[in-house]
């Protein structure tokens, strides 16, 4: 409906072939349709409740993924943009292939479908924006962006809602060559401790504010630094997250590095507890392509801070805020819980819609290859080693004094096959072999993981 009403405010009908152009703008407006439609076949084994258990049997499904949006360009700088995706109650941006809304009431039931039956989706706004961009302010180039819209600051080790995105006014600027300043105001969460209509109370919701700024000091390399507040008076909570990256490349050599510390402090619940969080990134790659080699090797390190103590009113695990996309590797963390202890209530070890663990307590090191077999295939191979950053809180809860930091390792596997124009077919396959924490923390069996995804992905 919102792509209908778009186009016939916006646009009439082209008096030309369809495959040629669909829409011609009125005027100078121009629109423009766009798409995506994902299938994907998974198959999980010895993966049961984001735990890998020996009693837990294998799993296979397929499900699907559909996007449809429209950007509008109404003026010189003067942009909206809308863009809509599936969802159903199984899963957050997709439907289960054989689900539908033939048990339950409404569109948020699924069950099975039966036959001859549509799936059991319904549609949800991804993103609805405006932008304007301009030079009349200030003699530069500056904007304004209001709406939801994805988000992610710097590498996305604190902050990367890119999955699904937040409700958020961002104010930037280019003062001169290279600088880039912005300044956001996000709405995480309306009525964060309270249910009913409380739109008229703003004591509960949680509520960021972030400073940025990069320096682009050469045409291969950056430099940034944000900060960001996040307050919830119900819970006297006031947090901040200080990071700084840099990335680039000196010939071949490419790198990226990012650091975060967090402080602040929360009343409610934590007996005034202070946020003392950090985590680190150092990541580097060397691209033999100017050797015409077509081979990349890559490897990184990486540490989320953890909780030493279960019984001091310090909160040191690192917390961030993370969508449920493939952050670093297929199964720990994506698929399955990860070390973190979870102290402060604000970030679950378990993977959900919406929501993945990310560094916390986490130390990890990966070594990677990828390889660009032709123009349109390329192969690409990981290793993991992980750890618990800290075991000491996990000993106090569960009254074991030797709990242990190794998380055990992984291996992943991809093949990328571009099969035509925006038309791409994927593979993963990874086996995560859980090492002596789960054992101890959760006290199971530590079975190996196997889990495999394939994917078809056209974009129009």
């Amino acid at each position: 409906m919102i792509l209908g009403l778009a186009a016939t405010a916006f646009a009439i009908h082209a008096e030309i072939p369809a495959e040629t152009q669909a829409v011609v703008s009125a005027g100078t407006t121009q629109i423009t349709l766009g798409g995506e439609i994902r299938t994907r076949g998974w198959f999980f084994d010895n993966l049961k409740s984001g735990l890998g258990q020996d009693d837990a049997h294998s799993a296979a499904w397929w499900d699907e993924r559909v996007r449809l949006n429209v950007q509008a360009v109404v003026a010189p700088g003067v942009v909206g943009f809308v863009e809509l995706e599936t969802h159903s109650d199984f899963s957050g941006d997709k439907y289960v292939w054989g689900t539908g809304n033939t048990l339950g009431v409404g569109k948020h039931s699924t069950g099975a479908a039966g036959t001859n039956a549509k799936p059991g989706a319904y549609i949800d706004v991804l993103q609805a924006w405006i932008l304007y961009t301009g030079q009349g302010l200030f003699g530069f180039n500056s904007g304004l962006k209001v709406g939801h819209m994805p988000l992610k600051l710097s590498y996305g080790e604190f902050f990367d809602n890119t999955q699904y995105g937040d409700d958020a006014l961002v104010l930037f600027m280019d003062p001169i060559k290279g600088l880039h300043i912005g300044a956001l105001a996000i709405k995480f969460n309306e009525c964060a401790t309270a249910v009913g209509d409380c739109r008229f109370d703003n004591t509960n919701d949680l509520d960021g504010y972030v400073f940025l700024t990069t320096y682009k000091w050469d045409d291969k390399n950056t430099i940034g630094l944000n900060y960001t507040y996040l307050n919830l008076s119900d819970l006297d909570l006031q947090m901040s997250d200080l990071g700084l990256h840099a990335d680039g490349a000196f010939g071949a050599f490419g790198y990226k590095l990012q650091g975060d510390i967090q402080f602040g402090d929360v009343g409610h619940g934590h007996k005034d507890a202070s946020f003392g969080g950090w985590a680190v990134t150092a990541a580097g790659n060397y691209d033999f392509a100017s050797m015409n080699v077509p081979l990349n090797l890559r490897g990184s390190f990486v540490y989320g801070s953890g909780e030493g103590d279960n019984n001091d009113d310090s909160l040191d695990e690192f917390i961030p805020f993370v969508g449920n996309i493939q952050n670093y590797s297929f199964i720990y963390e994506y698929n399955h819980a990860t070390t973190t202890f979870n102290k402060s209530g604000l970030n679950s070890p378990f993977p959900s819609d919406g929501h993945a663990a990310g560094v916390a307590n986490t130390m990890y090191v990966n070594l990677g290859v990828d390889y660009k077999a032709t123009n349109d295939i390329t192969l690409s191979a990981d290793a993991y080693g992980f750890w618990a950053a800290e075991t000491g809180a996990w000993e106090d809860a569960v009254g074991d004094h030797d709990v242990s930091s190794n998380a055990g390792w992984e291996i992943d596997a991809k093949f990328k096959y571009k099969v035509a124009r925006n038309l791409v077919y994927q593979i993963d396959a990874g086996y995560f072999k859980p090492g002596g924490f789960y054992e101890d923390a959760y006290d199971i069996d530590t079975k190996g993981v196997t889990a495999l995804r394939h994917s078809l992905t056209l974009s129009f």
